[in-house]
């Protein structure tokens, strides 16, 4: 969870770095990340610069659609050849968190599919997968 949209970019960038940093050590180990979205618009990021911020014309539907978005379309790395800046799996868990109470998992529209790449099942079955397909034989 971030304090602005901006922020969003940072951590594709922070992924892409990690993996890179992660293959260039061992090439064909494996990379992956999870990314959580909050969909609150009750939370009040506690940096100071963010304290009351006012949003008047903030669509949150819009930003978590477009966040879940730039994580869906990051190309997976499958092979040990593919390049190193990609990771083999990426999940992203969309959340329900006002900063006071629990946070209650969202699987509403906003959530990403059963079906996508990026849903927290598929992201465990993917690099449960790979392990496999590379460490097993060895």
């Amino acid at each position: 969870m971030t304090a602005h949209g901006k922020a969003r970019l940072n951590r594709y960038g922070d992924l892409m770095a990690y993996s890179n940093h992660m293959h260039n050590h061992r090439r064909e180990c494996i990379a992956g990340g999870i990314v959580v979205v909050n969909i609150s618009p009750l939370y009040e990021n506690p940096d100071a610069f963010a304290r009351g911020l006012q949003r008047p014309s903030f669509k949150m539907e819009k930003v978590v659609t477009d966040t879940v978005k730039i994580f869906a379309e990051i190309p997976l790395r499958t092979e040990s050849s593919e390049p190193s800046d990609r990771p083999e799996a990426i999940g992203v868990i969309v959340v329900d968190y006002d900063g006071v109470n629990p946070a209650k998992l969202a699987t509403g529209p906003l959530a990403p599919l059963s079906d996508s790449a990026i849903h927290y099942e598929n992201f465990i079955r993917r690099i449960s997968d790979l392990y496999y397909k590379r460490f097993s034989a060895q």
